[in-house]
């Protein structure tokens, strides 16, 4: 999937300063997704050598982040204003700044009934976060993390407490993401897209497009028989064994 970028050189999106240890020592470091960065491909998570100034340029909407070698343009507008807050790193001018440009995710009129899953391009394995509640309306916790596969690399979103109620899993193939396991204890499952391009969602073969910004309620199909991630490797090598 093709997708067309027109971003400053050295662009750093959905980005956060923080600290960073490395042998013992501790370096400030700008995270996120890099973007128009000679030697780096778009898109790219990752994080900066160590940070030797910040300014802004209130003309241009951003912060300057310089390193050694590289000026690191970052918009007031994709920082990652959540984790920006846990960060020992103080931005200058940064309430003022988040005060404006901080749109926090809408989870007014959802209850226990409800699942939102937040994802994003600008994210590894397009996972930001989930919102699900107990019944008396506290949000559950949760664990996410990536599962490195022989053939494809997955991710796992559980809930902390039972790792069974809610277990969605998806893989990530050439921009696409593909859900293989969705369940969800039974609650109204909406997805909505932060990210800066369009995502492609694929249920059981159903596709399920958003844009920037957008919300959906998704619907998961029921097959006569669930589909597994072992069907998902059967199916790989039959398609493997196939002639070319």
């Amino acid at each position: 999937m093709f997708r067309q970028v027109n971003f400053k050189l050295n662009t750093l999106r959905k980005w956060h300063v923080d600290e960073m240890e490395w042998y013992g020592e501790y370096y400030e470091v700008a995270f996120g997704a890099f973007f128009n960065r000679p030697g780096i491909y778009d898109f790219t998570i990752g994080h900066t050598s160590p940070v030797k100034e910040i300014s802004i340029d209130y003309d241009e909407k951003e912060y300057l982040i310089q390193t050694e070698n590289t000026l690191y343009h970052c918009a007031f507008e994709s920082c990652f204003f959540e984790k920006q807050d846990n960060s020992k790193i103080v931005l200058p001018d940064y309430e003022k700044i988040k005060a404006e440009y901080f749109k926090p995710i809408d989870t007014s009129g959802l209850g226990k009934d409800d699942m939102l899953l937040v994802l994003s391009d600008l994210q590894e394995f397009y996972f930001e976060t989930i919102f699900f509640y107990d019944s008396n309306g506290a949000r559950r916790d949760y664990i996410s993390y990536p599962h490195l596969g022989m053939y494809s690399d997955t991710y796992l979103v559980e809930d902390r407490l039972t790792h069974k109620e809610v277990d969605i899993r998806w893989y990530v193939k050439q921009g696409l993401i593909e859900f293989y396991s969705y369940q969800n204890g039974g609650r109204n499952m909406y997805v909505e897209n932060r990210g800066d391009f369009d995502l492609d969602l694929f249920i059981k073969g159903v596709r399920v497009s958003l844009a920037p910004g957008e919300r959906k309620k998704l619907q998961w199909p029921k097959p006569k028989r669930e589909w597994t991630v072992e069907d998902f490797f059967r199916e790989l090598k039959e398609k493997q064994r196939r002639p070319q």
